[in-house]
């Protein structure tokens, strides 16, 4: 589960944050007014469940299967 921190708390630890997420692979969501804005993640973090349309190599075999 990701851990929310408020946008003022990334501009005051945000070299704390990027060694949670970087050292931990932690995930943090930043919200402001109590909503959402962002997510900050691993660049190394997998990308569970997202499919790159870009290159057809990289979809799943039973999508093209009859």
């Amino acid at each position: 589960m990701a851990k929310v921190v408020s946008a003022m708390e990334v501009r005051q630890n945000f070299g704390n944050l990027l060694n949670q997420v970087s050292l931990r692979d932690e995930e943090i969501v930043i919200e402001r007014a109590g909503k959402p804005l962002a997510r900050l993640v691993s660049v190394s973090a997998p990308t569970a469940g997202k499919l790159d349309f870009r290159d057809i190599t990289k979809l799943p075999n039973q999508i093209w299967e009859e």
